[in-house]
C-alpha cells in the first residue's frame, strides 16, 4: 500500500477486514470526534478533516491515520483497502492505484483474492 501511495500521490487505508463492523462511512469532522491512534494514543479530530468509521467508531482520519482497532497486523488475512480522493481527482487515477495495490498485495501473497476493487463516485 505505502508503496502504490508514494508512486501515486494518493492517501489509503489500510484495514483488518476481519475486525471491521460494516458498513462503512465516510464523514466531515466537526472536531467534537475522537478516535485511538495506532499507537493507542486518544486523537481528538480538526474539524473539516475527512474521517472514515464503521458501526462502532472512526478507524481512519486523513490528518491523524488510522486507528489501532482495525489496524493490519501479521495475523490480518482479510484486508480492505480505502483511498481518500477529494474532489478533482480523477476516478481512472485512482482506480489504477487501486490496481497497483492489488498487484504489490499479489506480488508478496500470490495465492491473494481481491474479492472487489471498485471506485465509488462522490
Amino acid at each position: 500500500m505505502f508503496t502504490a501511495e508514494l508512486k501515486n500521490q494518493l492517501l489509503t487505508a489500510g484495514h483488518d477486514l476481519d475486525s471491521l463492523e460494516l458498513p462503512l462511512t465516510l464523514r466531515v469532522a466537526d472536531g467534537t470526534e475522537s478516535f485511538t491512534l495506532i499507537t493507542g494514543a486518544e486523537q481528538g479530530l480538526k474539524a473539516g478533516d475527512m474521517y472514515m468509521s464503521d458501526t462502532v467508531g472512526i478507524i481512519s482520519v486523513v490528518i491523524y491515520g488510522p486507528d489501532a482497532r482495525t489496524r493490519i497486523t501479521p495475523d490480518t488475512r482479510n484486508a480492505v483497502f480505502a483511498v481518500y480522493a477529494p474532489p478533482g481527482v480523477d476516478p481512472a487515477r485512482v482506480q489504477a492505484h487501486l490496481e497497483d495495490i492489488r498487484n504489490n498485495v499479489i506480488m508478496v501473497a500470490p495465492d491473494a483474492a481481491v474479492e472487489r476493487l471498485e471506485v465509488y463516485p462522490a
